[in-house]
């Protein structure tokens, strides 16, 4: 295996100027002192000497030796007198430069994007970091053509006003390329969440579906006495085991006979199970993840219809089960109560939690969500994902507690 990379001298001229260019306050010179441990061997120390001599005779730094240099040869400190002998030296352009640059291409490539409140500050923002030599969204100001297609999706999905529609479809009429959401999903999302608070506690994924940006587009399957009368299709029946009904036809779908409950199922093996295993007089629908907003719509409107039949969700015990659970609530505004995610059941089957994201926020939330969101947050949390339960109804839940009592 080759020798890792030592110190060099251009590593020691660019990270002073690095400093240089830093916005905190100094009160002594910029000095970099060396660590000969760091180097390497005879030949590495001979290249770091060369490169720092020389940029000692252009005038950009001052070489400082110990009381031992002078026999050893050693270099004890490097010292900045003249950060534009030294720019000059190292052929490199000053970050407040750079970052002026970069925002003018930025600002001429997308005008009547940055001429907006938000996205105008954005861009401000991203310049004067680059002018301070930090990065924005990790981008650096050599890499404007990705802040450009950034601000444009981000633009695109902020003035979105239609259904759903797919990432790939959205991404290639907004910018002529079908996988530049998938690359930058994650830095677009961060911006969203500025633009929206009130998705600032939901993943990438969640934020875009919030949005109607969606993965795949997708039915809203159900199982129910549901009756469906559109200009295309007709239907009444039990709904039994389950039927997948196209958007267009969920706000026209309503139940021909009154159901005990409604329980909204989070992922779809478990949907089916419970479809196929559970009986008795209940809707059933499947939010698929965190679901997108024509899909949602398609549940508000069938959790309306079935009122007063309480409601239940099951999903994951973890904090995205939870956000999709109140996400749920929020949107049906009807109280919800969570049904197989209970603290228990994490504790005899669960795994550790990969992500506290948005439980600070969920715990004080009331009802079923903020107490569980409660104990995930404690040092007892486990989470538990829900294909790990066979499926039950509520009813029978509530029977068999009611049995150990």
């Amino acid at each position: 295996m080759p020798p890792s990379k030592g110190l060099t001298g251009d590593d020691i001229l660019n990270g002073l100027l690095d400093r240089h260019e830093s916005p905190r306050e100094r009160v002594r010179d910029v000095i970099h002192r060396i660590d000969y441990n760091g180097v390497g061997g005879p030949a590495e120390q001979d290249s770091l000497h060369r490169v720092l001599r020389d940029a000692e005779r252009a005038g950009g730094v001052r070489l400082e030796e110990d009381r031992f240099g002078r026999l050893t040869g050693e270099i004890a400190r490097v010292r900045l007198i003249d950060a534009d002998a030294l720019y000059r030296f190292l052929n490199r352009q000053p970050s407040a430069g750079l970052a002026e640059t970069a925002r003018n291409r930025i600002a001429s490539a997308c005008p009547q994007i940055v001429r907006e409140v938000f996205f105008g500050s954005i861009l401000s923002e991203a310049a004067a970091a680059w002018a301070i030599n930090r990065r924005f969204l990790d981008l650096g100001p050599s890499n404007s053509d990705g802040l450009i297609e950034i601000l444009r999706l981000t633009h695109g999905i902020v003035h979105w006003a239609g259904r759903d529609i797919d990432h790939r479809t959205f991404s290639r009429r907004t910018i002529g390329d079908s996988k530049a959401l998938e690359r930058c999903e994650n830095r677009v999302a961060a911006l969203l969440r500025r633009w929206n608070p009130a998705t600032s506690s939901l993943e990438s994924r969640e934020v875009l579906q919030a949005h109607g940006i969606v993965r795949r587009a997708h039915p809203l399957f159900l199982r129910g006495p549901v009756s469906v009368s559109s200009a295309t299709i007709r239907l009444e029946g039990s709904g039994v085991p389950f039927i997948g009904l196209p958007w267009p036809t969920l706000q026209s779908t309503t139940l021909h006979s009154p159901v005990d409950y409604t329980i909204i199922i989070e992922n779809p093996t478990s949907f089916w199970r419970y479809c196929m295993e559970v009986e008795g007089r209940y809707l059933a629908l499947l939010s698929d993840g965190f679901p997108a907003r024509d899909v949602l719509s398609g549940i508000v409107h069938l959790v309306q219809v079935a009122q007063p039949a309480p409601l239940f969700h099951w999903g994951d015990i973890d904090a995205g089960g939870l956000r999709i659970a109140q996400h749920l609530e929020n949107a049906c505004g009807v109280p919800l109560q969570l049904h197989d995610m209970a603290p228990e059941l994490a504790l005899e089957w669960g795994t550790p939690l990969k992500s506290q994201r948005g439980l600070k926020q969920l715990a004080n939330h009331g009802g079923d969500i903020g107490a569980l969101a409660q104990w995930l947050r404690s040092s007892d949390g486990q989470a538990l994902e829900q294909e790990q339960r066979d499926p039950h109804s509520p009813t029978w839940r509530r029977h068999n507690q009611a049995a150990k009592k």
